[in-house]
């Protein structure tokens, strides 16, 4: 493992050597997706939504290694030697991935371009095919609109309570009934099994477009969902290009106390416009994870032995069909955990073949896209942190499994590059006392998770408003999108005298915590 870097080198000024013959980070620097300024904060005490500027604990910036502006006294090879180890090594991995950055673009560019455009009009030939819409269909997607309409009824009352409280704590009965109707076994069994046949038609690696909301970890969080849909829009179904589309970035189930309303609310959603709502893969979409973390409990618990062990195979047919990551109009790339040892393209995502079950999952040959599901970013500044056991840069092994990995920014910023991305959002973990979504990497990774409160982190809950942004320079250019958060204050912060400015505070310290 490389060595820590320290905050107090005093050979660090002196490196222009080193960088000298290295392209210039400006020209580096792909602004496709920018980041704003201001984040949404709606308070559920007052009911008001306010612009808050973005703060320092969300936006993580790594030191990088700087430059003099006398470059006489270093000029040979012996003035390399005068470097510490922990200084060299830092500038080493700058121009390494500086240079690698710059050959990904190329590659992309002028080699990779051709066989993507090949692959995107294949899978978009499979789409086509897959929602052609027979009777039976019709009847499914009649059913699921009911459900839709009573969630967005039901959204309508959570948005009106008085007073705030945790989901756990939510005092409501019947939600099953009111939401499926009395036979809410069987229509929750039929938008399983219509829902997976609805997916596995649609390809491994959705697409989306701008304007889009992305959600983070819901985790069987009802009235979490519900809120943030009433407070930020509710899908409406429509078919124009400007229409809102949603991305729900996995980890739907488990540890809550609602999963099925949640995992059926969004099959509900998908099935009655497939292609404006879109589910990635999480860790939790998984049999051994529901198995251990509570809901196939649910399931047999709330349905009965017989028919929720029925249902609860029908729901994971469907979680083996999702896909694993979503493409935000070309440019933002949503996957659950990261991008892993970033050693993977587009393409080769597409490739994949689907059921993926946990046989698959666990295959040497497909590490990759188990990690896709599993790793987490290094933040940058987490070298300067007490306690920080890995450098900001390259990749590590993970506490969490022994096949994921810790990537840091140098391997984001590469992949990017070679697939022609501005941005990856990523979700599976929340943080201590966190407003539910971190900026890092250069602003080319942005963390979301939307259920708030999650394991008594005190946590808000966010997600992402993506919309297109105008661009510069001629009307040929790619267009860019601008990323904009958007938060609902946690039910368990403490208020003080003056409610609203203990309400819209942040809590300190924001403590990783895995979202497994």
């Amino acid at each position: 493992m490389a060595e820590e870097f320290s905050e107090d080198d005093p050979t660090e000024s002196n490196v222009d050597i080193m960088f000298s013959e290295m392209p210039p980070l400006g020209a580096l620097q792909d602004r496709s997706v920018i980041v704003d300024d201001f984040y949404d904060c709606y308070d559920t005490r007052s009911k008001r939504m306010h612009e808050m500027p973005m703060l320092p604990e969300v936006l993580h910036k790594r030191r990088p290694a700087r430059s003099s502006s006398n470059r006489s006294g270093f000029s040979d090879t012996a003035s390399l030697s005068a470097l510490t180890p922990k200084t060299r090594a830092r500038c080493e991995v700058e121009v390494t991935s500086r240079w690698g950055i710059l050959v990904g673009k190329f590659l992309f560019q002028n080699v990779l371009a051709l066989a993507t455009l090949s692959s995107m009009f294949v899978t978009r030939i499979q789409r086509a095919r897959g929602l052609k819409h027979s009777t039976v269909w019709r009847r499914v997607e009649s059913r699921a609109r009911r459900v839709v309409a009573k969630a967005s009824v039901m959204a309508a009352l959570v948005a009106r309570e008085s007073l705030d409280c945790q989901d756990s704590n939510w005092q409501t009965s019947g939600t099953l009934t009111e939401l499926f109707t009395s036979e809410y076994t069987d229509t929750l069994m039929i938008l399983a099994k219509a829902g997976g046949s609805l997916i596995a038609s649609q390809p491994i690696l959705a697409e989306a477009a701008a304007p889009c909301r992305v959600f983070g970890d819901l985790h069987g969080q009802l009235r979490d969902l519900l809120l943030l849909l009433s407070t930020f829009g509710f899908p409406k179904h429509a078919e124009e290009p400007e229409a809102m589309s949603y991305v729900f970035n996995g980890d739907f189930v488990d540890r809550g106390a609602h999963s099925l309303e949640v995992i059926g609310i969004l099959l509900a959603l998908k099935v009655v416009m497939p292609n404006r709502i879109w589910l990635v893969r999480g860790n939790h979409e998984d049999r051994a994870m529901n198995a251990k973390y509570g809901f196939r409990d649910e399931c047999q618990d709330r349905l009965g032995k017989e028919l929720g062990t029925k249902t609860y195979d029908l729901f994971q047919e469907a979680f083996d069909q999702l896909p694993v990551a979503c493409l935000v109009s070309g440019s933002l790339l949503c996957v659950h955990g990261g991008v892993g040892d970033g050693r993977w393209d587009l393409n080769d995502l597409r490739a994949v073949r689907r059921p993926l079950g946990q046989q698959e999952l666990e295959s040497a040959s497909l590490r990759w896209v188990q990690n896709i599901l599993w790793s987490d970013p290094i933040e940058d500044d987490q070298d300067s942190c007490r306690g920080a056991g890995v450098p900001v840069f390259g990749v590590h092994d993970s506490p969490r499994k022994t096949s994921a990995v810790l990537f840091g920014w140098d391997v984001t910023k590469t992949f990017c590059a070679r697939n022609g991305l501005g941005m990856v959002v990523r979700s599976h973990q929340s943080k201590m006392g966190g407003l539910g979504f971190d900026v890092m990497h250069d602003d080319m990774l942005v963390r979301v998770f939307s259920a708030r409160d999650y394991e008594g982190h005190g946590n808000d809950g966010a997600v992402l408003l993506i919309s297109p942004a105008e661009a510069r320079g001629t009307e040929e250019g790619p267009k860019r999108l601008r990323l904009r958060p958007q938060v609902i204050v946690s039910a368990n912060r403490e208020l003080g005298e003056n409610e609203q400015a203990d309400t819209l505070k942040p809590a300190n310290p924001r403590t990783a915590r895995g979202g497994a």
